[in-house]
């Protein structure tokens, strides 16, 4: 295994031998290196038709549509990569300074690192079958194993980067996660009936204490591992003492989450853990329910548990079964956190506004990972132009990077950063797998590399108020009389918005999470 792990670090030793450090280079393609290549986009971004991919149906150089040509030419080393002709292929390999500071091109790092997910891309394909044929081979080839391992850090990296950046995160997002169960009373004293009526000195009782995670947009082939609801691969399903690898890999992972809150809670009652995973890409037979007991509690007489619950839906719709059109009357628990890993809050071709308004309308704290850092901005943007969350809770930088405007968030920062509840950075916990992007041949990256956090802005989503609701908001903010006969008509104004239930407006076809699909975040 230490062997795997010194072959896997080829990865990073390579980028930074090349004076890289760790940095991922994750966009390369050259985007101004050619006029062909903004009219494609151009054409595409105008409504154009069809489907410009760079390095597969277009030339990696110039964007020519390669349909249309005569010949198309491979790159000799990695085959990942198309161009129209051999002069194109020399000059989207040669260095120079086109304008674009980050774009490579296809160098040989690019080369290099797209060899490797053509390995990655076999493993992952054996480790398929061997799941569903027990009698797998051992590989004795080095690399072959150093890519098995690559594969094998990328799903680790779901419940690693779920429970570790929960744990570890800034204090006021660790106390907003367990606001809910530090506020639970401890049990009562047993008291015995008879003359004396007193209380039993005995042992006192503990109670079970759960944090609800909720993560939305939940794969079958990603966070689940391809788990589909049996106990285990290939073993029987009334085995109860074999669970599958994805329970016993988020048990694990999960011990440090719940202790962590257990010492911050300061009680002896015990912390469990449950994982709500909401999205139509989980099994068609939700829900499922599997508890497995967490390793390596505080003590021997906790009584920890991670409970993993599916639910085949879209998030803020309620779950049907595969076979009949029964719904489920029951709702999802009350989240303490919600997660969602890499969205894609910002492309065009998803609609994520039911999902994120039933996820706001509980006000309470989120993680999202992304691929690239791009995405990462793109979807604070998406959060802050949905009134999703406060633009005066994000530092004035990020709030300048994707260009937010907003006369609320002109407030002075504090020096020492007080009163910021938002951060975004790299995700420490992301795997060694990189990946090769489905939009542009010499895009890089690797899965929930970028993570951010904050605190939903309750009964946020300014995209989905009605015309009426935001009149009545401009007539209120442009008023001069602030009397409590005011301040009456406008809570009565937000109940009617978020109807009875208070979970705000909910359209028709939203929150439907199809990232599957799409060939630039698969």
């Amino acid at each position: 295994q230490s062997s795997s792990r010194l072959e896997a670090s080829i990865t990073m030793d390579l980028l930074s031998s090349l004076g890289l450090g760790d940095a991922l280079p994750e966009q390369s393609t050259r985007l101004s290196s050619h006029p062909g290549i903004i009219k494609a986009l151009d054409t595409l971004l105008n409504g154009g038709k069809g489907d410009v991919r760079l390095g597969f149906n277009a030339c990696l150089n110039c964007g020519a549509d390669l349909s249309k040509s005569k010949t198309t030419v491979k790159c000799k080393a990695c085959k990942r990569v198309q161009y129209c002709s051999k002069s194109c292929r020399k000059a989207d390999t040669m260095q120079h300074n086109d304008g674009d500071d980050d774009a490579c091109g296809h160098s040989p790092v690019i080369c290099a690192l797209l060899n490797l997910c053509n390995e990655d891309d076999d493993a992952e394909e054996e480790l398929e079958n061997e799941n569903n044929n027990s009698n797998g081979k051992k590989h004795k080839n080095k690399s072959q194993e150093a890519a098995r391992y690559r594969v094998q850090t990328e799903l680790e990296s779901y419940p690693a980067t779920l429970f570790n950046v929960l744990a570890e995160g800034p204090p006021w997002f660790v106390d907003a996660i367990a606001h809910r169960i530090r506020s639970m009373e401890d049990p009562q004293p047993i008291k015995r009936r008879g003359k004396r009526d007193r209380t039993s000195p005995g042992k006192p009782t503990q109670k079970k204490r759960e944090v609800v995670l909720h993560i939305v947009g939940a794969q079958v082939d990603s966070e689940l591992w391809g788990w589909n609801g049996t106990t285990t691969y290939g073993a029987e399903k009334n085995d109860k003492n074999a669970n599958a690898p994805v329970l016993n890999a988020y048990a694990e992972a999960s011990t440090n989450l719940a202790s962590h809150l257990q010492t911050l809670i300061g009680t002896p009652s015990s912390v469990s853990i449950r994982c709500v995973f909401v999205g139509p890409d989980c099994p068609k037979s939700s829900p499922i329910i599997a508890e497995v007991p967490l390793p390596d509690s505080k003590n021997s007489s906790s009584s920890s548990t991670l409970t993993f619950e599916t639910h085949c839906c879209n998030y803020g719709e309620k779950s049907t079964k595969s076979k009949s059109k029964q719904q489920f009357k029951q709702r999802l628990p009350a989240p303490d956190a919600i997660v969602f890993f890499n969205p894609g809050f910002s492309c065009p071709d998803y609609d994520w506004s039911t999902a994120l308004s039933a996820a706001a309308a509980h006000g309470k704290p989120f993680l999202i990972t992304t691929n690239t850092e791009m995405e990462g901005f793109a979807d604070i943007k998406c959060l802050l132009d949905g009134g999703y969350i406060d633009p005066r809770t994000l530092p004035r930088d990020i709030l300048e990077a994707v260009d937010h405007h907003d006369p609320t968030a002109s407030l002075d920062e504090e020096e020492d950063g007080e009163g910021m509840t938002f951060f975004f950075g790299e995700n420490p916990y992301a795997g060694l797998r990189v990946r090769q992007s489905g939009t542009m041949g010499n895009d890089l990256y690797v899965k929930s590399r970028w993570i951010l956090g904050g605190l939903f802005q309750s009964g946020g989503g300014n995209a989905i108020r009605s015309k009426k609701n935001q009149k009545h908001v401009v007539e209120k903010e442009h008023s001069d009389s602030g009397d409590d006969r005011e301040n009456e008509e406008d809570k009565q104004a937000r109940k009617k918005h978020r109807g009875a239930d208070g979970h705000g407006v909910v359209g028709r076809g939203g929150g439907k999470n199809t990232k599957k699909k799409n060939p630039a975040l698969i």
